[in-house]
């Protein structure tokens, strides 16, 4: 990616860095208006944004996918330790969720997995072990363990 002609050398526009890196030019204006990104400078008015910007971008960019991390997680992130926030806690915040995404996956799989096993053409009316957990769910009101079955 070379900057544009006229611009500071070593900077590229908001809009270089959004196709560099797959992202509306919008998405970079919620961030930087939500305190995650910043341009390094301004040439007659437009953002301008250098390799270290670019590299922050990038940042929030795979933090967000590979990490699942929301904005305001990544933004205590990249603010460090301050009075008012610790990034270990969000990091450790979002281990415990991405915990209890996998318990909820794991219990989905092993519920359809548990479906499949019906010997019946007609599973949501037929079918002895789907009866069986609906009477389960119904005299208790927790949601029955296929993990096991």
């Amino acid at each position: 990616m070379s900057s544009a002609t006229g611009s500071r050398p070593g900077t590229y526009s908001i809009g270089q860095v959004a196709d560099r890196l797959g992202l509306p030019v919008s998405t970079l204006r919620w961030w930087e208006k939500r305190g995650l990104i910043s341009p390094s400078g301004r040439q007659s008015g437009r953002r301008r944004y250098d390799e270290a910007d670019v590299r922050r971008v990038a940042m929030v960019q795979l933090w967000q996918a590979a990490a699942a991390m929301s904005l305001e997680e990544i933004r205590v992130f990249l603010a460090g330790n301050t009075d008012d926030a610790d990034w270990r806690g969000a990091v450790e915040h979002r281990i415990a969720a991405c915990d209890r995404q996998l318990a909820q996956l794991a219990s989905a799989r092993a519920t359809l997995a548990h479906l499949l096993r019906c010997p019946s053409d007609h599973p949501a009316d037929e079918c002895p072990y789907l009866a069986a957990s609906v009477d389960e769910y119904l005299a208790t009101g927790a949601l029955p363990d296929f993990s096991g079955n």
